[in-house]
């Protein structure tokens, strides 16, 4: 794994991603409520709603990728795979519909009926080629193994 610029190109197909995805939950939801959000309240409900609650872990992560890509080499380097696994993820299609995150039972209606949220997937993807990959397949701890790695970037940066 080398280059910043993987770790840029990986952050902006995750931040056209959650756009996409964000872009079509807020015209479901207005849809579903009658109603046209204003920039302020469509960011108060992301934050806050329940609704919206499935893109958040989404948000932590591209969090946790950029505090990480500003990291120290050593540990960027640490953090690839479980970067990668953690990405994956997200955006893999879940084994057992029926007992998917609820992330996956929002995202995946959405990547086969929304072609911008399929078009993003798809860069999600691209942006992988080359990360290193996880030979673990448990997702809790390929999850605690990125905040882990998140917290420890957050506390080697140097204080301003």
């Amino acid at each position: 794994m080398s280059a910043p610029a993987q770790w840029q190109t990986l952050a902006s197909a995750l931040r056209e991603l959650h756009r996409a995805l964000m872009e079509r939950a807020r015209r479901d939801y207005e849809r579903t409520h009658v109603v046209v959000l204003s920039p302020g309240e469509f960011l108060q409900l992301l934050t806050t709603d329940a609704y919206f609650e499935w893109l958040r872990g989404l948000s932590e992560l591209m969090v946790d990728i950029d505090v990480v890509s500003d990291a120290e080499p050593a540990l960027v380097e640490e953090m690839a795979t479980a970067v990668r696994a953690a990405v994956e993820h997200f955006i893999s299609a879940p084994k057992v519909p029926a007992t998917a995150h609820a992330f996956a039972q929002h995202y995946w209606p959405y990547v086969q009926d929304d072609p911008h949220v399929a078009m993003a997937h798809a860069g999600v993807k691209r942006a992988l080629v080359g990360w290193p990959q996880s030979d673990s397949e448990d997702a809790a701890s390929l999850l605690h193994e990125r905040h882990r790695l998140a917290e420890k970037a957050r506390n080697a940066r140097p204080k301003k």
